[in-house]
């Protein structure tokens, strides 16, 4: 009965700790062996600008699409902070190149 218990008690954490991860990050502990690999966005690296001030924002780091914003680009500005703006709203260009 020990064993029964045990084993019981073991599930119910494993189960309780999936369950957080998964509320808290969106994800489980097992997604690394599941879930198949995200294509990178042929846009990731480059250099994002506001359309209209023409000022920069940051690194594209990636795309999706949110319920409020529609389709936007996953940016890191320079602090490290990730932002989701509107794709109406950037200006994408590639990062110069410095060849010595």
């Amino acid at each position: 009965m020990l064993i029964i218990g045990t084993a019981f008690v073991f599930v119910a954490g494993l189960v309780i700790v999936n369950l957080f991860t998964y509320l808290q990050y969106g994800g489980t502990m097992f997604d690394r062996y599941f879930e198949k690999k995200e294509k990178k966005s042929p846009m990731a690296g480059k250099l994002a600008f506001d359309k209209g001030t023409k000022y920069y924002i940051g690194v594209i780091r990636g795309e999706g699409h949110t319920s409020r914003r529609g389709n936007v680009y996953y940016i890191e500005q320079a602090g490290g902070n990730m932002i989701d703006v509107s794709k109406e709203k950037v200006e994408v260009r590639e990062p110069e190149r410095i060849d010595k």
